[in-house]
Order: structure tokens, then sequence, then C-alpha cells
């Protein structure tokens, strides 16, 4: 690698080195001491690269060496001539313990065992079972009891001498989301929902192959609240396995990163968020002339509706821009990319129920819910879509004489506000096109999508660029398409969140008109 090329790429790595130390290290002092190593380490180092977009990979890889020969370094080991006999009748204090400061450190151990070494360990010196009854309960052979109980103590003993060190993450655990785009169900978000202890792994393991230990001593936990929750995350693929260590196998996003994106994309964030409220404005009354139903919507209602429409066609070419082809298969079975994020930032909820994904009979509604501060739910109608049929059946004027369950439907629908009751006449409050209506609609945003389009283009090549530094080179497979997804968050998101700061979009909602809902009919 050239000199100017590595000076700039070390300048860039520098924070991120430190923060990656300081995760590890007790002291600010010990992080900038081992953060020197591996710099001092990667320039010694970086001569032999060939490859100037391989250095974030390389990177990570060289601070995971000198990191784990500076953790050997601060073992401190006194190595003692285990006893082949294993005593009968004594008790493990009386040969190991004699002040109460030692008593602390054995539980620490004890806490660091392995489950198979724990249990039969805690079985013998702590319940008193014989050799024979820890055979009959674990199901394993007197010998293998015998073999543990040896091995376990030879652990025990080099343990209770090591200076151990535990990681940031024990006092000052981390937050995890995970994010799903994919077929449904969804089977991973409750794997982590407020699971501070199954966040948190993800988080040891993910610039690193660790032990189970490693990881107890990272987040300050002790393996027997650790075994369970490594293997369920293990068996859904959110870890994968070398010999006896573990390491995260899908992207995390952290605060850095995002902030990292943010500051490098937000001239172009903004000039999208200004595009789209000018054009809509100049466009207005061609707009309103194509004649839908609620084309006489108020102004917010209106400026609301159309951002909407246009986001979402802009998010669809987006993704057929930069085609992904079908997604990984999930270790559930489902089609599906699964991604996690420091701390939830979600703005909007997509989605589109239609007869040609064969969630409705006929027609389809879309919604594109403002999470931070919701006027529509697609879950609503993702739940039920015998109601959400009924919607696009009254949307079509079709419920002329309606049954008893039709009433029912109604009275739910005028309960959460997409439809209306005026002097007995039911309507609903969200736009209704016509498919000529809708084609009509989108003609006249066609313009400002590409021009949109474009602008996008610089967001995906400054973030995959940024992704790249970040990713460990393990998951740079990902990057590709996690990126891609999140310009949904990068795009239409922040697009979202800067038109509502700059009140171009305003969240005091018409009580009567459901602006982030639309519906096209089949005449």
């Amino acid at each position: 690698m050239e000199k100017k090329y590595l000076d700039a790429n070390i300048e860039q790595a520098t924070r991120t080195v430190f923060l990656y130390c300081l995760s590890r290290t007790n002291t600010k002092e010990e992080a900038e001491d081992l953060s020197q190593e591996i710099l001092l380490e990667i320039i010694k180092s970086a001569c032999n690269l060939r490859d100037d977009k391989a250095f974030y990979g390389f990177m990570w890889a060289v601070a995971g060496n000198v990191y784990k020969n500076w953790f050997k370094r601060k073992k401190k080991r006194v190595l003692v001539e285990p006893d082949d006999n294993i005593p009968d009748q004594s008790d493990i204090l009386d040969h190991l313990l004699t002040t109460n400061s030692e008593i602390a450190l054995l539980r620490r151990e004890l806490s660091l065992l392995s489950e198979k070494h724990r249990q039969a360990t805690v079985l013998y010196y702590v319940e008193g079972y014989s050799v024979a009854k820890i055979s009959q309960t674990l199901n394993i052979s007197e010998s293998m009891v015998k073999y543990l109980l040896f091995k376990a103590r030879r652990i025990l003993k080099e343990g209770m001498n090591m200076d151990r060190t535990y990681g940031e993450q024990s006092y000052n655990p981390r937050s995890l989301d995970l994010l799903y785009m994919g077929e449904v169900p969804n089977k991973f978000w409750q794997l982590t929902k407020d699971k501070k202890i199954p966040q948190n792994i993800l988080w040891a393991c993910y610039n690193d192959f660790l032990t189970a230990q490693e990881i107890s001593l990272q987040i300050g936990v002790s393996l027997p609240y650790l075994d369970t929750e490594i293997k369920t995350l293990k068996e859904a693929g959110l870890l994968v396995q070398k010999g006896n260590r573990f390491s995260t196998n899908i992207i995390l996003i952290s605060n850095q990163l995002k902030d990292e994106l943010g500051l490098k994309t937000s001239t172009y964030q903004n000039d999208i968020a200004d595009k789209i409220y000018h054009f809509i404005l100049q466009k207005e009354d061609k707009i309103r002339a194509i004649a839908f139903y609620g084309c006489n919507m108020s102004r917010n209602s209106y400026l609301w509706h159309i951002t909407c429409v246009l986001l979402q066609c802009l998010f669809d070419k987006i993704t057929k821009k930069y085609t992904l082809g079908d997604p990984p298969v999930t270790t559930f079975g489902e089609k599906a990319y699964v991604w996690g994020v420091e701390e939830s930032e979600s703005i909007f909820n997509i989605c589109n129920l239609t007869k040609y994904d064969g969630a409705l009979s006929a027609g389809e509604i879309h919604f594109m819910d403002y999470l931070p501060r919701s006027k529509s739910h697609h879950q609503e109608f993702c739940c039920n879509l015998k109601l959400a049929n009924f919607l696009v059946k009254l949307a079509s004027n079709k419920v002329t004489d309606p049954n008893e369950y039709e009433k029912e439907f109604l009275a739910e629908l005028i309960q959460k506000g997409y439809a209306l009751s005026d002097n007995g006449k039911i309507t609903v409050t969200t736009p209704v096109y016509t498919p000529s209506q809708f084609q009509s609609l989108y003609d006249i945003l066609q313009p400002i999508i590409e021009e949109l389009l474009v602008v996008s283009t610089h967001i995906k090549e400054i973030s995959t660029n940024i992704w790249q530094n970040h990713v460990p080179l393990n998951l740079q497979d990902q990057v590709e398409a996690i990126s891609c997804l999140r310009l949904f968050d990068d795009v239409i998101g922040a697009t979202a969140q800067i038109m509502h700061r700059k009140d171009y979009l305003k969240t005091n909602w018409e009580a009567t008109e459901m602006p982030t809902v639309y519906i096209i009919t089949d005449n």
C-alpha cells in the first residue's frame, strides 16, 4: 500500500481503533497503549497489503491478533502440578481457600467454567454427590466424571492466579435492535427484544472470535446465564462457531457508524427534502386536477400524501437499480435479510397489501406509517385481511346493504379513523385512485423521482465506502445488500425527518383525513 493511502486510512481508523480498545480494557490509559500497539503493527505490516480496498479487513485482523497477545501478557499464571486422585470426602475449600478474597476468586472461576465442568464440580463439591450418583445424574460414565473433576480442579487453580480483565460492556451494556426485511413471519425480533444479554453477546463478538469465557468477561455475565443464550443465537444463525470460538454473523450498525453516515450524507438528504417539497407545491393544482377521491384534502394532508407516494416510488426505483436478487435463506427457512442497529431509528413502516401477492381479493392498499407520531397502523390490517378486503370494498363503493359482520367492520374502521359516518353515509378517509388516476399521478411524479434517484446514488456510494471501512472482514459479503436496504433509512426516513424538522410536514393531523394510506381500486 502506498504511503499516502496508508496515512489517510490510518487517520480515519484511529478513533475506531481507540473505541475498540476502550471496550476491552479497564482504563483509558490502557486503551491508549493498546491502540498505539495496534496502529504500530498496522503501519509495519501494511507494506505487504496489495489491495487498498482490503485495508479495513486487514486492520481488524491485526487488531484482533495484537489484542490477544496483549491480553495474554496480562495473565499471571502459577503452574500447579495437579493430583491425579480425586478425594472423595474433602471439600474444595480446604484445598483452594484460605481467605475471603480467595472465596470471591473461586466464585468468579466457577462462573467461567464450561457447563459440563461446572455441573460436575457443583454436584461433587457443593451438593456432596458421589461419583456414581453424578454419573447417573449427568448420564455419563464414572471415568468421565473423574476426568471432569480433575480437569475442573486444574482450571480453577490456574484461573484463581490470573489477572482477569472485565470489558466495558460489563458495566456499560449496549443496546441492539434486530431489523428484518423478507418473507413473513419474522422470527428474529423476539430473540433480542428487551434482552440485554443476547444483545451484548452479539456486540462482544462483532469484531473478534471469542470463547464463551471471553464473552463472559467482556459483558460481565457468568457462563451459567450465557450457555442457553449462546446456543439460541447460534441456532438462529446470528452467531457462527469455529472451534470453541464464536463470532457475530450479521452486520451491526453502531451509533458511531450512523453518525458518520449522517455527517457525510446530510447535504444530499437536505437536497432531496427541498426538491420534494418545492416540486409538490409547484404541481399541486395539476395533481389535484386528477380528481382522485380525497383530492380536496387539506394542504398538510396533501403534502404528506404525495410525499409518501413519491418516497415509496423512489425506494422502489432504488431497489430495482441495485438489484439484490433473492435474499439468503435464514435458519428458520424464510428468505430474508437480518441486521442489527444500536438504537432503533425507524421513521416509516411501509406495507403493501395487494391482489397480486394474494393478500387481497381485489385492489391494493399502501401504508406508510410515520412512526414518530403514527396516524396509520398497518398491523391492524396485516393481522386481519378480512378487514383489509372490506376497506377496499368500501372504497370501491360496493357496500350497499351491509350484513351484521360488515356492520362490525364499519364500526371498527370508524373507530380506527379509516372511515367516517356523516348523517348515516359511510365514507373512507384515505385517498382512493382508479388505476388510470394513479398512472396519471405517477406520470407527474416521474421526473422528480428520476432526479432524486441520481442524488440517492451519491448517498449510496458514500455509505457503501463507509460501510466497508467499519464492517469486519468476515461480513464484507453482506455490505452490498445491507447498505442498499439501509437506503430506506438514509434516503426515505432521513428525508421525512428533515421535512418535518423544516416544518414542510406537520403532525397535527386532520381528524377526518388519513394521508399516509392510499387505496387503488380495480376500476
